[in-house]
């Protein structure tokens, strides 16, 4: 163990403050407990080390520490514990060399995009990970080892991301400022992108087990609106309105009026090309939908919105905007349409499919039937418009019991 410049003394304070460099690296070996030592360098750095043989005979001799950051006894007795360790047969240098090595959280994440997302996912659900990955789950925990997160670091993120810990503003784009917002919905999302995550790492053999499963998500308040019979039709009066003044483009007005008559997801009518809709049949193909692809059947309100749409020209993209073979953009439109019809602001894009949903079954159409229109795998996910629908129908009821009460009080 010692060479023959190297020398066993008991080691303090003042024996490492004392030591002095030499043109070559040198050992002051500790007299208390056998392999421990300082090193010191010919640039005068010094570093409290291991010395020890592993099972299959290797010599090792792990950094502990530089002096300074660690006291004698401090360097001491992190030496001792890793000798008890080393006696029950683990080799300390070889698990520190691995934990070196190992994947931390940021890596696992980028690995996921690639090796994962981008084989599985929709280029819309690849870039929302990507956003959550960049704007929550790097700041919050990105530089942790993955194999060293528990069940109880990823509530903390959870709390975090609810807390608004990762949320900030970010330099304003020519469209306008930009906001990364916390909460339970987002805190839910990232639940859901870490769960992916950690069962990507322990089918790639990064750990043996997944820290997201038994995490509880936060109960959030469903949000699900559809437009009653008057928002509907200011709605239509405002899409009119906008079409004659030509305030917005032609295929953002196109694509809310499909969004309405169709009930389809706002990605599936952004992604329509011409060569999807058959005219004749009055069907659409849906080739990238969320549950497959699928043929949908047109009513009479969207083929009209498609024939006049068709009359403008275009290329292949029906939603196309300025920006060739990219589609329009409805976010915005959607605000300002929606404030010239006078709809509160709960009322989202996505509450044009509840609408076409909810109002399907208070035309008395089934639950399936009105699955099958939306493309809906599990009959649950179509139930809720039925909720929908009896609370109108409670509402249309009571109004009915009015009449009867006027008709009552005036016999």
């Amino acid at each position: 163990m010692q060479g023959c410049d190297e020398m066993s003394v008991k080691l303090t304070k003042k024996v490492a403050d004392a030591a002095t460099p030499r043109d070559k690296d040198y050992v002051i070996w500790d007299s208390v407990v056998t392999g421990f030592g300082l090193k010191v360098t010919p640039a005068g750095s010094k570093i409290y080390i291991l010395y020890y043989r592993s099972e299959s005979g290797r010599q090792r001799r792990p950094s502990i520490g530089k002096h300074g950051a660690f006291t004698v006894d401090q360097a001491r007795q992190t030496a001792r514990k890793w000798l008890n360790e080393i006696a029950s047969g683990k080799d300390v240098s070889a698990e520190r060399q691995s934990n070196r090595r190992a994947e931390t959280v940021a890596e696992l994440a980028a690995r996921y995009l690639t090796d994962y997302a981008e084989a599985h996912k929709k280029p819309r659900s690849i870039a929302t990970d990507r956003a959550n990955i960049e704007n929550h789950v790097v700041p919050l925990f990105g530089s942790m080892k993955v194999k060293e997160v528990t069940r109880a670091d990823i509530d903390r993120v959870k709390l975090d991301i609810r807390g608004g810990k990762s949320a900030r503003r970010l330099p304003a784009r020519p469209r306008g400022r930009r906001q990364i917002r916390g909460g339970k919905g987002i805190a839910n999302r990232v639940l859901a992108l870490l769960s992916k995550m950690f069962a990507c790492a322990v089918d790639w053999g990064l750990r043996a087990d997944n820290p997201v499963l038994g995490v509880k998500k936060f109960a959030e308040q469903r949000k699900d609106r559809f437009l009653d019979a008057d928002e509907i039709h200011r709605l239509t009066r405002a899409l009119e309105r906008a079409d004659r003044e030509q305030t917005e483009l032609p295929a953002a007005i196109a694509g809310i009026r499909l969004l309405l008559y169709t009930g389809l997801r706002l990605g599936e009518v952004l992604g329509l090309r011409w060569d999807d809709i058959d005219f004749q049949r009055g069907t659409i193909r849906l080739r990238d939908s969320k549950t497959g692809a699928r043929t949908v059947p047109l009513n009479g309100l969207a083929m009209d919105v498609l024939r006049d749409h068709r009359e403008i020209g275009g290329g292949d993209l029906i939603l196309e905007g300025l920006t060739a073979d990219k589609p329009v953009a409805l976010t915005r439109p959607w605000y300002r349409i929606r404030q010239s019809a006078g709809i509160d602001d709960t009322a989202n894009l996505h509450c044009l499919r509840h609408t076409f949903a909810s109002w399907a079954v208070m035309s008395g159409q089934s639950l399936p039937q009105v699955g099958a229109l939306l493309g809906h795998k599990s009959a649950q996910t179509t139930l809720r418009y039925a909720d929908h629908a009896m609370d109108a129908l409670q509402s249309y009821s009571e109004q009915t019991a009015d009449r009867f009460r006027k008709i009552i009080d005036n016999t």
